[in-house]
């Protein structure tokens, strides 16, 4: 819009319209003159004179300033590293000035500082000053941060390394510098000292105000005083830097002229060559110059030098020294543009030098707050252009920080000089000098109007009004408590010109924040209390205004007009009291919407203090604020329909509170108060009586009144009695709408008997109806938790108990927290208000009964739900927390706290418990603890001790045996426990279960490996009826002494204390030994499920806590005292070790029990292990003592010397006269005495590799005669005899060796008799087959170098071999495996491992190969060297069945047994370490297959091969099984490292179990003999593989690692000579190791054939490539299908190359030959099986192929010829 009386048309417009309007008056039109036509186009060009050529001289480049390193020849004087130094500092790029620079500080000043005067560098730095300080400006001023922070150090570094230093720098600035260059130097110094970066700043403000001073301030002697020209000159360039930053940047930073670039010359009319914008120079990436933009840069030197006006201003006002010439500079409206944020300030049109940079804003407030302090007479002709300048730009700052920093010069300024509202006013209203001139240029006619005085609006006035609209521009909390100050200022004609309603602007301009929602940002509470503060506190001041001040200014404010114009405007103070009452009534309204959000209690302290202030101005003025706020409270209180709000009894509080005791303003709220009370008294008993009920707001508004001011309802008794009278009519309907009233009624009416009376019907009323429990029962609770009924209420008289009873039961039903539950754990927090002591009592004892019940079922039922504890342990957390409960709920809580320990600790163990629930359950047991008494304590402690151990014993619990130990090893929060003494049986009851048990071993094959077990004639069998389990399969006698065991093995002093403990943990370890050699036999301790790791573990810490306790406690003497405490019947004076071995003696003694024999046995061998001759003779003599008495007992201690214990001379008489005794045993007595005899021959038998003699010679052959007797004779000798027979002649056989005699016979006979009636798979027979294969090997052994023996026993050999042989081919049940069967396979192996080839035949490996299952490991090793030799024979027999199968009817293929164990299923995802003889017999059996295509035709290895692919068994059972041994699953990163292994041979005799190497390296040996043997299946599974990972992996690492090995194998196979002989004739075979090539060339007459095959370096992932170098003589037909027929047998048959060139060599020997090819496959040699075409068509009389000719019937469905199509068949 166009100003006023001027026009918006252009002058031409303008004399258009005045010439029309002439015309219309009469006027002579002025006679039009044409206008000349300007020409167009080339009309122009032709009327120009052509161009002269001038030489235009290029621009001349700015002047380099010098650098002093020439000009001042300082370049000679320095070191040429540090010219080098310095010579960079003057180049362009950043990263060379910061490398300068850095070099300069750490390579010259720091080492110049560290070392002596003389070392001359001191002196090199002071040639440098002139340098340094003419590239200071711009190292100071650089774009970079780095550089500048890196310049200053070096600068402050400087001024401190040397007075010599620093004495030149300023002599060099005061004398030597130029003007310009102190300057410079001095203002980039002082800019550095205020930089943007504080870090910069920091370090050059350290350096400026140590060594830079004014005029006039101490210690000059040692700083830079800015004296003379210095001061001027530093002035000076802090001015123009704010006014140019540009010109001071390039100034010391020269742009490089551009040179013109020489036209390009033109030829003919060719057109210039222009550049593709394709060729453009790509625009390199930013230098660090340019990390800042050119704003920016001016933004960064504007505010240097504003701070740095800043500091020169206030050191200059310190010292007195301010002269109104330094305030010159800032009588510039151009420089406080740096105040305004927009583009182009109202008060000056340039850009703004604060446009977009707050940080220049900040400054520019900054300088201002800096003038005001420094001198108010000589900023009076600043104050002008200050004025626009500061109130056009602080009312539109959108920027928080930059308004934080304003506040302080704005108010200050204002206060200062209030005139300058006028002044910007003024400076408003004249036009600037560009909008002359531009009417000048419109209408030069126009004449000017002469300048009078604005009478417009303010502009700043109205911006400070929009400022109030924005809620002080989003600033409430720091804007608001200015505007008092502000509106202070402001001149009322400066008001009054916004328009007739100046006030209503204001307070609108107030209410608009609110009304457009300005104050609701993130502190909304304080910002709404800002705006009523403010608005409260200029209320009162424009009131006071209007009624002091001047008639013609209190008419301004009132109309906007002066007094003389304004006669129909009302009077000062009614005009006050109308504003008084609009503001209230919208304060109020505002307030109880909610829309300002302010506390009530300061709204209620800002309202008091604004009627306080209304009082002390006019107390008219005050009752019309106070009507209009009393009308509008009382109108809310007497209406219906909306809720009261709050605000009524907080403001009435807080006025009573603040207003003085009888001024009007108390008595007037009083009067108010009495009124609201009787209007709530009123509007509650229409409440009450209504049908309809209330809205619960209005309800709770109502009562909060009355509770508010409850003192005064009840201060009246009339009042009182009336109100009683109406809560007694109306309880029950006060409880559904109202029950809040009912609690202020208790409350506040203090009469104990009439509340007690109402307390008790309002309880009744609530029992009586339980259904409406969750409607009433939660608000008396809520009251009662907030403390708001009267101590004197109580439920004694149990209104309410029946229904809590019914409730609880409901409760305890549920399995979850209901809303029914959270009522009832609320009521036991606060029974004394609702239900009898007895009711309480009950409710506890119901619930810890409910709680205790659940654990019950927990401890042995799984399928009991943990949601069932939920509320049980929410209600007795309410109860615990009781702090007042009764003897009876102690009593009942004290009875459930040891469940709760057990919920709490023990169930997590082996269920899942939230964490919730555990977190309570221990919180519960804590909080009991500290609350209990210490007896109460101990008791529950002994109630826990006494479940634990009741747990313990119990099958039937869940928990097991390990949880319940590590229950009790975790720290417990009070509880204290002895395992030994709280938790296990005692001695008594635990020898008691063990005697229960029976004490005969398992199985009679237990001899093998236990020469303590008797045979089974010498005991009965005894059995546990019924035994119990628990879930682990542990008996109730396991269960206590399996944790016995882990306890003990941690604690290992409560074993030494207790040692009577030893004989039950052997007892358990036998027991659990016997299962594990044993375990298809049921044991009395373990069921079948028990884990064997678990009790292996156990068995080796039962090991370790035997040879703890009994290595350690031998003394001298101690074998002779126990011995003879034995003898004596008394252990008084045996230590504990003592006492363990009489105890076991003395049993023994007793009851002579197989079980107590070998326990004796097993401590024995710890305690005789070191032992003397006389200490062993004593026990000899003890066995002797006891042999007749105890002869099991006799027995284990006889053994036990003979293996543990020095020989003792004793011993060797105790076995003569054994010896002796036999010959005396009639045959009638040979199954008695004889039996026990013989067991003590073999028992006091010793060790065949030491230098004991059993027997003498004589004495050895008359024992056996002996019984050599016993079996000639008639009586019927029993098979027990005869096996411990066969032990004792073990012993015998070495000594026998050289006796020839009948005695040989004997043995003979026995060992073959023994071996036909025995059997693996009769575990009665095992005991006698051990010990015949024992004596077995020790024949073969002797025989071997003995050659009278081996005469004799070649002649019983065969028969012996043979029982062997058949006994290890019957595949026994793998159900019956145990550990005396493998040892009788052990044996039988090592015996047929050298079996003779003649009993080996192609029916042993079908029979034999399930040994690689076998359980024991050696068997499985011992068993693949059987197989290795069986598998020879069976190939040899598929070969000759191959060959001589002339109808091709005869299929080669693998043993069904061996497939069988290759199909085999192995769990890939369990542990491997625990299954690892599972996969070690699945990998010899693999190697067994792979050793049947050892030495086999090309026929049968294609049936081996076909059925492998046909069944899948490579790719879907042999390759998964590798690749996860090899860990090519998890990437190749992870697999299995082979580079220093050698997989080619693998040596089982060096495998072992101990480790997973062994394992993985024999996967990669049979992985390796797979890709050897079957290429093609490997290959195919390649190919079909879609996991790209695992894909990735296989290929690298077969190539790393297998690749190389596969392919040197392959060559020296063709260079074997034996392979060689097969390729002569005719033929010559060359091998190129290097390029991994084998040419095979056929000879023929004088012309050579030669065939070419190449192995990749991947072989064989990928095929051998086949390459005819010469063909010579053979049609093209027929060699393709001979190079087909090799590249089947090398890719589809799996052959190898010497495969493939015997094919290829018989084809052209046959071709030679004259032989005719089959007219199938066009070959003469069968690429499938290696024949010739012998089958005959009868009509064209053509030959094929026996398999091509099959494999044509079944493709074409006929069994016509080929090519005739006559019937062949």
């Amino acid at each position: 819009m166009a100003p006023k009386g001027k026009s918006s048309a252009s002058s031409a417009t303008r004399k258009k319209h005045a010439r029309k309007a002439a015309g219309a008056a009469g006027q002579p039109d002025e006679p039009s003159i044409p206008k000349e036509k300007k020409p167009k186009g080339k009309e122009k060009k032709k009327g120009k004179e052509p161009r002269k050529k001038i030489y235009v001289p290029p621009i001349r480049p700015a002047p380099v300033q010098p650098d002093p390193l020439d000009t001042l020849g300082i370049a000679q004087r320095l070191p040429p590293d540090l010219l080098v130094v310095l010579r960079r500092l003057a180049k362009k790029d950043s990263v060379t000035k910061h490398r300068a620079l850095e070099e300069l500080q750490t390579g010259w000043i720091e080492k110049a500082r560290s070392e002596s005067p003389e070392s001359g560098l001191l002196d090199a730095l002071v040639d440098t000053i002139p340098v340094w300080l003419h590239h200071v400006p711009v190292l100071f001023l650089h774009p970079s941060r780095r550089i500048r922070l890196l310049a200053v150090g070096l600068h402050t570094s400087l001024l401190h390394l040397s007075g010599t230093l620093r004495d030149q720098i300023f002599f060099h600035l005061r004398e030597v510098a130029t003007p310009d260059d102190a300057e410079f130097i001095l203002g980039s110094w002082c800019l550095a000292a205020h930089d943007v970066d504080k870090q910069v700043s920091s370090y050059a403000r350290e350096s400026w105000n140590t060594f830079v001073s004014l005029p006039g301030s101490s210690f000059q002697s040692v700083k830079l005083v800015l004296n003379g020209s210095l001061l001027p000159a530093l002035w000076e360039f802090i001015y123009r830097t704010i006014l140019d930053p540009t010109e001071v940047y390039l100034y010391v930073n020269p742009p490089q002229p551009e040179v013109p670039l020489p036209p390009l010359a033109r030829k003919g009319g060719a057109r210039p060559t222009q550049r593709p914008k394709d060729e453009e120079p790509v625009a390199r990436a930013k230098p660090d110059e340019e990390e800042e933009n050119e704003q920016d840069r001016k933004a960064r030197l504007r505010i240097g030098a504003l701070q740095a006006a800043v500091w020169v201003l206030s050191a200059r006002t310190e010292q007195n020294a301010i002269k109104p010439e330094d305030f010159r500079p800032f009588n510039n409206a151009v420089l406080w543009s740096a105040l305004y944020h927009a583009k182009t300030p109202p008060f000056i049109r340039i850009e703004a030098f604060g446009f977009n940079q707050p940080g220049v804003r900040r400054a520019a407030w900054a300088l201002v707050q800096t003038l005001l302090r420094a001198s108010k007479d000589n900023l009076q002709p600043v104050v002008p252009i200050l004025s626009s300048a500061i109130l056009r730009s602080a009312w539109i700052e959108p920027d928080l920080n930059v308004r934080s920093t304003m506040w302080q010069p704005l108010l200050t300024f204002l206060r200062e000089y209030s005139m300058c509202w006028e002044l910007e006013r003024e400076d408003d209203g004249h036009e600037t000098d560009e909008e002359s001139s531009s009417d000048e240029d419109e209408d030069e006619d126009a004449p000017k109007k002469a300048e009078k005085k604005p009478t417009g609006p303010s502009h700043a006035y109205r911006e400070f009004l929009r400022f109030l609209e924005l809620g002080c521009s989003g600033s409430p909390v720091q804007g608001y408590p200015t505007v008092l100050i502000i509106l202070s200022t402001i001149p009322a004609s400066i008001i009054a010109s916004s328009s007739s309603t100046p006030i209503a602007d204001i307070l609108a301009s107030f209410w608009a924040a609110v009304d457009g929602r300005a104050l609701s940002s993130l502190d909304r509470t304080a910002a709404s209390a800002a705006f009523l503060s403010s608005l409260s506190e200029c209320l009162v001041f424009l009131i006071r205004r209007i009624l002091k001040s001047t008639p013609v200014d209190t008419a301004l404010l009132m109309s906007g007009s002066p007094a003389g114009r304004a006669a129909e405007a009302s009077a000062p103070s009614e005009f006050s009291a109308k504003l008084l009452e609009e503001q209230v009534m919208r304060v109020w309204e505002e307030l109880s919407s909610g829309r300002l959000k302010v506390d009530g209690k300061v709204a209620g302290v800002n309202l008091a203090q604004f009627f306080k202030s209304l009082l002390q101005l006019d107390e008219s003025l005050f009752h019309a604020a106070w009507a209009a706020l009393s009308q509008c409270i009382k109108a809310q209180v007497t209406s219906e329909d909306s809720a009261v709000s709050p605000l009524v009894s907080t403001l009435l509080q807080v006025f009573l509170e603040h207003f003085e005791p009888g001024s009007p303003a108390e008595l007037a709220t009083k009067t108010l108060v009495s009124e609201i009370i009787q209007g709530v008294i009123e509007q509650c008993k229409k409440m009450l009586q209504a049908e309809e009920d209330p809205t619960p707001a209005r309800v709770t508004s109502l009562v909060a009144i009355l509770d508010m001011f409850g003192g005064a309802v009840f201060s009246d008794p009339d009042l009182a009695k009336e109100i009683d009278a109406t809560i007694e009519r109306h309880i029950q309907r006060l409880l559904h709408i109202a029950p809040a009233l009912l609690y202020v009624y208790l409350t506040h009416r203090h009469d104990p008997d009439r509340g007690t009376k109402i307390w008790s019907e309002v309880l009744a009323l609530v029992g009586s109806h339980p259904e409406d429990f969750n409607a009433v029962l939660p608000a008396l609770l809520d009251a009662a938790e907030q403390r708001r009924l009267p101590e004197y209420l109580n439920g004694a008289t149990g209104p309410l108990d029946g229904a809590a009873g019914a409730l609880l039961a409901e409760v305890l039903a549920g399995p979850e927290m209901t809303p029914e539950a959270t009522l009832l754990r609320r009521v036991l927090c606060l029974p004394r208000f609702f239900i009898s002591d007895s009711c309480f009592e009950g409710l506890v004892q119901s619930i810890c009964s409910a709680f205790s019940l659940h654990l019950q079922g927990v401890l042995r039922d799984a399928s009991v739900s943990l949601k069932a504890f939920d509320v049980p342990i929410e209600l007795v957390q309410a109860v615990v927390g009781d702090e007042s409960a009764s003897t009876g709920a102690e009593i009942a809580l004290t009875s459930v706290m040891p469940d709760m320990f057990l919920f709490a600790h023990l169930v997590p163990q082996y269920l899942f418990v939230g964490l919730q629930q555990i977190n309570a359950a221990r919180g519960l047991w804590e909080a009991w603890m500290a609350k209990a008494q210490e007896e109460t304590r101990e008791v529950v402690t002994v109630v826990i001790k006494q479940r634990l151990r009741e747990l313990l014993m119990d099958c039937k619990a869940l928990p097991t045996s390990e949880q319940i130990l590590r229950m009790l090893n975790e720290p417990l929060s009070g509880l204290r426990v002895d395992l030994v003494s709280d938790i296990f049986p005692p001695r008594s009851e635990l020898d008691a279960m063990l005697d229960r048990l029976p004490s005969v071993p398992l199985d009679a094959s237990l001899a093998v490996i236990d020469p303590l077990v008797p045979p089974l004639s010498l005991y009965e069998p005894e059995f546990v009826k019924n035994p119990a389990f628990d879930i682990v399969g542990f008996s109730q006698y396991a269960r206590v002494v399996g944790t016995m065991v882990r306890h003990l093995a941690t604690a290992r002093h409560a074993a030494k204390e207790n040692m009577w403990i030893l004989r039950h943990l052997l007892a358990f370890g036998l027991y659990a030994d016997e299962w594990l050699n044993v375990p298809y036999v049921q044991s009395p301790l373990f069921w079948s499920h028990a884990s064997k790791a678990v009790l292996k573990e156990l068995i080796s810490k039962i090991q370790q806590l035997t040879t703890y306790l009994l290595s350690s406690m031998q003394e001298d003497g101690w074998h002779a005292a126990v011995v003879n405490a034995i003898l004596a019947g008394k252990s008084e004076t045996l230590d504990d070790a003592g006492k363990a071995v009489y105890d076991l003696v003395e049993h023994g003694k007793r009851e002579d029990a197989i079980r107590e024999s070998r326990i004796l046995r097993t401590v024995l061998q710890h305690v005789l292990s070191g032992s003397t001759k006389e200490e062993a003779d004593q026990w000899i003599l003890l066995a002797r003592k006891i042999e007749k008495q105890a002869p099991q007992t006799s027995l284990a201690i006889a053994l036990s010397v003979t293996r543990y214990a020095p020989e003792p001379a004793r011993l060797d008489r105790y076995r003569n006269e054994l010896a002796a005794e036999v010959l005396g045993v009639r045959p009638s007595r040979a199954n008695t005495d004889g039996l026990w005899l013989l067991r003590r021959l073999a028992a006091v038998a010793p060790d065949p590799e030491s230098d004991v003699v059993f027997l003498p010679e004589h004495r050895a052959v008359n024992l056996v005669k002996a019984c050599q007797q016993w079996i000639a004779s008639d009586e019927d000798i029993d098979e027990e005899v005869e096996s411990e027979l066969t032990l004792v002649l073990i012993h015998l056989a070495p000594i026998l060796q050289s006796v020839p005699g009948a005695h040989w016979d004997l043995i003979f006979d026995v060992m073959e008799n023994n071996l036909e009636n025995s059997s693996l798979a009769e575990s009665s027979t095992l005991v006698t087959l051990e010990r015949t294969l024992r004596l077995t090997i020790a024949v073969q052994d002797l025989a071997s170098t003995n050659r009278a023996l081996r005469a004799v026993w070649e002649k019983r050999q065969i028969i012996n071999l043979l029982y062997v042989r058949d006994l290890v081919a019957v595949k026994p049940d793998t159900d019956r495996a145990s550990t005396p069967l493998s040892v009788c396979r052990e044996l039988a192996l090592q015996i047929v491992q050298d079996l003779p080839n003649t009993l080996i035949d192609e029916t042993t490996l079908p029979k034999m190969c399930h040994l690689v299952r076998d359980t024991s490991a050696e068997v499985q090793k011992m068993a693949y060297q059987l197989l290795h030799e069986s598998a020879r024979k069976y190939t040899e027999y598929m070969v000759i069945e191959a060959a001589v199968d002339s109808e091709a009817t005869m299929k080669p293929e693998l043993p069904a047994e061996l497939i069988d164990i290759l199909q085999r299923y192995l769990n890939l995802d369990g542990s491997i370490d625990r299954n690892h003889q599972d996969f070690f017999g699945y990998l010899l059996g693999w190697m067994v297959a792979f050793d049947l295509f050892a030495n086999a035709s090309l026929k049968v290895k294609s049936g081996y091969i076909d059925q492998l692919r046909d069944l899948s068994l490579v790719s879907d059972y042999l390759l998964p099984t590798i690749f996860t041994l090899l860990g090519l699953y998890e990437g190749i990163s992870k697999a299995f490292k082979l580079d220093i292994w050698s997989i080619d041979e693998f040596y089982l005799e060096s495998y072992t179990f101990e480790s997973r190497l062994s394992l993985q390296l024999l996967a990669a040996h049979v992985y390796y003999r797979a890709l050897l043997v079957v290429p093609s299946l490997v290959r195919s599974w390649l190919l079909d593989c879609r996991d790209r990972q695992l894909h990735s992996a296989v290929t690298t690492y077969t190539s790393s690692h297998l690749s190389p090995a596969i392919v040197k194998a392959e060559l020296d196979q063709v260079k074997n000579p034996d392979t060689a002989a097969e390729l002569t004739d005719n033929t010559v075979v060359k091998v190129a190791n290097a390029v991994n090539e084998v040419t095979l060339s056929y000879a023929v007459d004088e012309h050579q054939l030669e065939l070419t095959l190449k192995l990749p370096s991947d072989y064989p992932l990928h095929g051998i490539e086949i390459r005819d170098t010469k063909r010579v003589g053979v049609p093209d037909d027929r060699w393709r299908a001979w190079v087909l027929g090799v590249q089947q047998i090398l890719m589809f048959r799996s052959g190898s190359i010497v495969d493939g060139l015997t094919f290829f060599k018989k084809n052209v020997s046959s071709h030679f030959e004259g032989l005719a090819e089959c007219a199938i496959c066009y070959s003469i040699i069968s690429a499938m099986d290696g024949s010739l075409p012998k089958k005959p068509c009868k009509t064209c009389k053509n030959r094929f192929h026996a398999g091509c000719l099959y494999k044509w019937f079944n493709t074409s469905h006929s069994s016509s010829c080929p090519l005739c199509r006559s019937e062949i068949i």
